[in-house]
């Protein structure tokens, strides 16, 4: 990781019948980006739920800023994105990592992404972060835990201030934990001033860069 590198995150509304072809469209673009210097990796993640609010999301990583401004101004991208403008709501942001748990666990098989989008006053996430923090490192103790990073907007007009996205080795494994008393506990006094938006989700399509 370099002192510049970035993460994006995408929020995507859409109705339920054109996630098909927006994941096919989005494979495309993906493709093209994916061979740009810079570019790290990209995954699309779709809810397991059918009324999700917030159905697709997408977390790329890369290099900089710079290296992503450069991949998606190609025209080949630009043209490929617009396909998808007419129907697809897409709300994006680029993020740092504020705070990160893993497990020492070896996973086994796919297991299932946790993603939870926070919207709260910019000024306020520093707050926000300590008590996140008590809950996640309760969680992270869970059988069933991989790993836990919450992102933090570096735009302050950004609609998802802080996101969380998770991985566990099944939604089983994910729901058990937050059955938690303890943790049930800790949530009763989350700050009210952050509205949470949380979904479980499956990778429906994913790039890297060679040799990463």
């Amino acid at each position: 990781m370099t002192d510049n590198a970035l993460t994006v995150i995408d929020t995507t509304r859409l109705p339920a019948d054109r996630a098909d072809e927006f994941i096919e469209q989005w494979r495309h673009r993906a493709e093209i980006v994916s061979k740009a210097p810079g570019f790290r990796d990209a995954r699309l993640h779709r809810a397991l739920a059918t009324d999700a609010q917030l159905p697709l999301v997408m977390v790329a990583n890369w290099d900089s800023v710079a290296a992503r401004d450069a991949a998606l101004a190609n025209p080949a991208f630009q043209t490929s994105a617009q396909s998808s403008r007419d129907y697809a709501e897409v709300q994006g942001s680029e993020y740092a990592v504020a705070a990160e748990y893993r497990s020492d666990a070896t996973p086994a098989g796919r297991g299932i992404t946790f993603v939870n989008a926070f919207e709260l006053p910019a000024e306020l996430v520093d707050e926000f972060l300590a008590h996140w923090r008590t809950r996640a490192e309760l969680m992270s103790a869970a059988a069933g835990f991989r790993d836990n990073r919450l992102h933090r907007s570096t735009d302050p007009s950004a609609r998802f201030q802080a996101v969380n996205v998770a991985h566990w080795d099944s939604a089983d494994a994910w729901r058990a934990a937050g059955n938690n008393p303890a943790f049930q506990q800790r949530l009763a006094v989350a700050p009210t001033y952050a509205t949470a938006h949380p979904e479980l989700y499956e990778v429906v399509a994913e790039f890297a860069a060679a040799g990463r």
